[in-house]
């Protein structure tokens, strides 16, 4: 949850900066497009690996999955995203089973557990439903690492069950970069709007803060006061 909320709030910084010191001018998103184009294939190596490793520490697929086709084409950034999404599931698989299984365990919600048996009996339909409901939600993540499931079933399950999820968003990231090549950036009416939109940005992150925390509570069958102001 540190790591999480020291994220996000570099995050909000930069963006914060880059409006105050009209930074943000300077950004040229077609030469990064560029340089990662260049790069060949060390430029989706590298994108696999930043998504696989920072996606369990709390930065949401989708920023990936966004950004993936504004420097690819969408079948290749679907290819990439899909990838990355496997990756970054893989590896909290692996963390919370092979490197910090009793740590894991103690932070798991109750009705989380109960999906154990469940994994065990038919764990490849079980993996594939959690996937297209759930998809790389972090709980879910580290909840099937503690599981019984078997790393086939959870593999085959996870493979299939992210794909769908990950088309449509590149879908709409190749749209959203379509409409950004038609509005740059730099054209943005910050003076006008970057407040507010700083802003906006803040309160939807403390909202989903707010929401993830009470629907992890309802989880863990706690409720009233603690649920509430509790640990997450």
């Amino acid at each position: 949850m540190r790591i999480r909320f020291a994220l996000i709030a570099l995050l909000i910084g930069l963006v914060a900066w880059l409006y105050a010191s009209g930074a943000y001018g300077a950004i040229d998103l077609e030469s990064v497009r560029g340089d990662l184009r260049n790069a060949g294939v060390w430029g989706g190596v590298l994108f696999v690996i930043a998504y696989a490793c920072l996606q369990p520490l709390g930065v949401r697929s989708v920023l990936f999955l966004l950004s993936a086709p504004m420097v690819w084409d969408p079948v290749t950034a679907f290819l990439l995203g899909w990838a990355g999404t496997i990756g970054a599931s893989v590896a909290s698989f692996a963390f919370a089973r092979f490197v910090a299984r009793g740590w894991v365990q103690q932070r798991l919600p109750r009705g989380v557990r109960r999906l154990d048996d469940r994994l065990v009996t038919r764990g490849f339909r079980t993996v594939l439903l959690l996937r297209l409901f759930f998809y790389t939600t972090p709980t879910l993540q580290y909840a099937l690492g503690v599981s019984r499931v078997a790393i086939g079933p959870f593999l085959i399950g996870t493979v299939l069950g992210v794909a769908p999820f990950t088309w449509l968003v590149t879908s709409f990231g190749a749209q959203l970069n379509v409409w950004l090549q038609r509005h740059p950036f730099a054209t943005w009416p910050w003076e006008q709007y970057g407040t507010i939109i700083i802003l906006l940005a803040i309160a939807a992150m403390t909202t989903g803060f707010v929401v993830t925390r009470k629907w992890r509570d309802k989880l863990s069958g706690r409720g009233g006061e603690q649920g509430a102001y509790g640990s997450f």
